[in-house]
């Protein structure tokens, strides 16, 4: 299925308006879902397109993409983990908690609908992700180290999704780079094999990566990963300055106070627990962290 197991947390997918039968909600059939694989093939008149982009070199027909995300999801399960997962993110590498303001659209949307309830709009923003690599080895374990990543973003997605009454499914991402040397960096092959899941099954659901505590290490990797990302995700891409008042000016520009991580300077004082964290997530036996290579091996 598009959605997973619990249907009412992971829901890419339509669903009727619950209050108005008859109304489609944002995400009836799948609007909002295809109209993001159709943003990223540049809305391609005669329904072809290079996209999934390796899959794709020589062109596909459109319906294409959502086909090969529908087959990656079944052999994938991303909104599952394994409990190794809990040991190799025991210090919180990476997470999504919290959430970013409304944007622009949101705003106005709520205005439009004329909602007066200010702490339901507050709530209406973007899943927030920390990513913090120092936390972690990718070379000890790739494909476990993929697969956690790769969950904590479905999650955001999810969380994003249910605030939003299924109408914004997006997530930002804090990449902070406080500690990270050349053991905690991912080979070229991991990044591409990375990116490409990505770009293939998460179509237009980066907001910003806002990436902080760059070092020359770190802003010399960033310059290796770039060119394997499309100008559109680079546009996202966002350096927060290293002085610590411009870093927090920098930060209310996406998130309310209370919302920064205290480790960059903000009010959240949350202490990562991976037990806690992972407590009610779909168990993958863990045999199935690299089966995927095998039944999709397009991915491996």
């Amino acid at each position: 299925s598009w959605g997973g197991i619990d249907a009412d947390s992971t829901l890419w997918w339509g669903r009727k308006d619950a209050k108005h039968p008859t109304k489609a909600s944002g995400q009836s059939e799948g609007a909002r879902l295809l109209a993001a694989y159709l943003k990223i093939m540049k809305w391609p008149v005669d329904m072809r397109a290079k996209y999934p982009f390796r899959l794709c070199a020589k062109g596909c027909d459109a319906e294409v993409s959502i086909l090969h995300t529908l087959e990656w999801r079944q052999k994938f399960r991303p909104w599952c983990a394994p409990k190794s997962s809990a040991k190799i993110n025991e210090g919180g590498f990476v997470y999504f908690r919290g959430h970013s303001r409304p944007g622009p659209k949101q705003r106005l949307e709520a205005k439009t609908r004329n909602y007066d309830d200010s702490h339901s709009l507050a709530m209406k923003g973007h899943s927030m992700v920390y990513y913090r690599p120092a936390f972690a080895s990718p070379s000890e374990n790739p494909d476990l180290y993929m697969r956690t990543m790769t969950h904590a973003l479905e999650s955001a997605v999810a969380d994003s999704l249910l605030r939003n009454d299924g109408a914004v499914g997006r997530f930002n991402v804090v990449m902070d780079c406080e500690g990270m040397g050349s053991k905690h960096s991912p080979s070229i092959a991991q990044v591409k094999t990375f990116f490409s899941v990505l770009q293939d099954h998460f179509p237009d659901r980066l907001g910003v990566l806002l990436a902080v505590n760059l070092s020359g290490l770190t802003t010399m990797l960033m310059k290796m990963v770039l060119p394997f990302v499309t100008e559109d995700v680079r546009a996202k891409i966002h350096i927060v300055p290293n002085d610590v008042e411009e870093r927090k000016e920098f930060f209310l520009q996406f998130m309310d106070e209370e919302e920064v991580p205290y480790y960059l300077g903000g009010k959240d004082d949350y202490m990562f627990d991976a037990e806690e964290y992972y407590r009610d997530t779909c168990v993958l036996e863990e045999e199935g962290i690299v089966e995927y290579r095998t039944s999709m091996p397009y991915h491996a």
